[in-house]
């Protein structure tokens, strides 16, 4: 019985990597694929309702108020976010599925510098892969540069200032 529980669990476990690396490979293929305009269901925090975000530089992370690892790299997001702020051609879009209130507490507790929006019918989530076949990949950062074209995919704890700094230059696929 212990032998065959633990032969579940593995290829559980294996059958779970797999899933989770879907989402990654379609999110590659977007890299040089240009996007529609960014329309959010909701404008939070440090953003005014329906900001036009056409011909500027875009950094969006994905989170989730119940995602540990999300959280955690708000300060980091915040602290990057501080090196280019006499950039008024970049902005730093925190994204999230969830309603204004359900996000409510989590905004309460941890300082977002960043522009928090929300995509409750999850239409760019869906769009740039970060949901692909109901499964969803958190924390994600992508890097959208003026012209719409999606140049980067990463994790929070992947982006830093070089690689901002090669994103704003080159304008392109990094």
């Amino acid at each position: 019985m212990k032998r065959s529980l633990l032969i579940f669990s593995f290829l559980l476990l294996n059958f779970s990597n797999v899933l989770a690396q879907l989402p990654i490979d379609e999110q590659k293929k977007m890299v040089g694929q240009k996007i529609g305009a960014l329309k959010f269901t909701d404008y939070i925090l440090n953003v005014a309702d329906q900001e036009n975000f056409e011909n500027k530089y875009k950094i969006l992370e994905f989170w989730a108020s119940w995602c540990k690892p999300c959280l955690k790299a708000v300060p980091h997001l915040n602290k990057l976010k501080s090196k280019f702020t006499d950039r008024k051609d970049l902005i730093f879009l925190s994204i999230t599925h969830e309603s204004p209130e359900k996000i409510k507490a989590t905004l309460d507790k941890i300082k977002f510098e960043t522009s928090v929006v929300s995509d409750q019918n999850k239409k760019i989530h869906k769009d740039l892969k970060i949901e692909f076949n109901g499964v969803m990949i958190l924390p994600r950062t992508v890097l959208i540069n003026s012209k719409n074209k999606v140049v980067w995919y990463g994790t929070p704890s992947q982006l830093n200032k070089k690689i901002i700094n090669q994103f704003l230059e080159a304008n392109e696929e990094l």
